[in-house]
C-alpha cells in the first residue's frame, strides 16, 4: 500500500498539472460544468497531519488515490463522440435493461420484463416493497441524470452528486442522505464488506471536503471525457462520499457526464457481477483505482 501523496502512475498521461495528493498548483483550466466544482484553499492542510487528527482506515493509503495514467489513456485514445442526441436515444432504448443490470448488482433477483412492469406501475410478486422502492429510486435518478445532459455539457461536481444521490438514497431509510463532509450525524466513515471477513472503512466525514476537491481538481484536467466521467466513479465510490449508495450515484454521474459530451453511457451487465466486485475489491485494498476504472472502460461500447 502506498502511503499518502504518492502512488502508481502519477501524472504520467493523460492530465495536466496533477501533484502530489492534497496539494499542488491549481488546474490552468477549469471545464465548464453543471456547476463550479469546490477549490482547494490557498494553502490545503497537509494530509498526514489531517489523518493524525482524525485517524481513519485509508490512512494506509491515498487520501487521493492515482491510477495509472499512461494505462487508461491508451483505453479512450481511440473512442470519439457520436452525438449527444444519439447516446441519450440509445440510453432510452435499453434503460429498462440498464436498471435491471443495476437492480441485480445490487442483489434484487428481478427478471428485466418484471422491471419493465415497474417502470409502468405495476407490481411484481414475491418481491419486498423495500425492493420496488429502491427500484423507483433508480429510475428517479436515471431520469434526473437525463434532465442534467438535456440542460448542457455536464462534468463532474458535488452539486450534480448530491442531486442525483437524492434520488437513489431516498428509499434506503438512512440517516442522513447529505453528503458526508456537509452533515453531523455520522463522522465515522461507513464500512464496505470485502472478502474474508475484510471490512474496508472511509475517510473519517470531516476530511472529505478536502478529498472531494483535491479529486475533482485532478479530474478537471483529464482530457477524455470518458476517462473523466469513469475516474470520477471509481473515486466517488473508493471515498464513498455517502452512507449508502455510493457505486450507484457514481455510475448515473458518470454516465450523465459522457452522454452530455457525446459518448455513449456505460452499462454493467449483471453477468459481470463478480468482475465488478472485484475491481471494486482491489481499489478498496490498494487505494489504486486502475483496475475499478479500467473494468468500465471495458463496458464502453457503442457500437452494439
Amino acid at each position: 500500500m502506498s502511503k499518502t501523496g504518492g502512488g502508481r502512475g502519477t501524472n504520467q498521461h493523460g492530465i495536466k498539472g496533477a501533484s502530489a495528493a492534497g496539494g499542488g498548483s491549481a488546474p490552468k483550466h477549469q471545464r465548464t460544468s453543471a456547476a463550479a466544482p469546490p477549490q482547494l484553499a490557498e494553502t490545503v492542510p497537509d494530509w498526514e497531519s489531517l489523518l493524525k487528527e482524525y485517524p481513519t482506515f485509508p490512512s494506509a493509503v491515498q487520501a487521493v488515490p492515482e491510477p495509472a495514467w499512461s494505462d487508461l489513456s491508451e483505453r479512450v485514445s481511440d473512442l470519439q463522440p457520436k452525438g449527444v442526441d444519439r447516446a441519450v436515444a440509445r440510453y432510452l432504448a435499453r434503460e429498462s435493461k440498464s436498471l435491471h443490470a443495476d437492480a441485480r448488482l445490487e442483489g434484487f433477483a428481478y427478471t428485466e420484463p418484471e422491471i419493465r412492469t415497474l417502470l409502468t406501475g405495476g407490481h411484481v410478486a414475491g418481491h419486498t416493497a423495500g425492493e420496488e422502492a429502491q427500484v423507483a429510486g433508480m429510475k428517479q435518478a436515471s431520469d434526473l441524470m437525463l434532465r442534467f445532459v438535456e440542460d448542457g455539457v455536464v462534468e463532474p461536481s458535488q452539486r450534480v452528486s448530491d442531486d442525483i444521490h437524492l434520488k437513489v438514497a431516498m428509499p434506503l431509510g438512512l440517516k442522513s442522505m447529505a453528503f458526508r463532509g456537509n452533515q453531523r450525524e455520522q463522522y465515522e466513515g461507513p464500512q464496505v464488506q470485502l472478502d474474508r471477513g475484510e471490512r474496508y472503512r472511509a475517510l473519517d466525514a470531516r476530511l472529505t471536503p478536502y478529498a472531494l476537491a483535491a479529486g475533482l481538481q485532478r479530474i478537471a484536467e483529464i482530457d477524455h471525457p470518458v476517462l473523466r466521467g469513469t475516474t470520477w466513479a471509481a473515486f466517488a465510490t473508493y471515498h464513498q462520499f455517502y452512507l449508502d449508495g455510493n457505486k450507484r450515484t457514481g455510475r448515473y454521474v458518470m454516465n450523465a457526464v459522457l452522454m452530455s459530451h457525446g459518448y455513449d453511457s456505460i452499462m454493467i451487465p449483471d453477468r459481470l457481477k463478480a468482475e465488478y466486485e472485484d475491481a471494486l475489491v482491489s481499489s478498496y485494498r490498494s487505494g489504486d483505482l486502475t483496475d475499478h476504472i479500467a473494468f468500465l472502460l471495458d463496458q464502453y461500447d457503442d457500437e452494439s
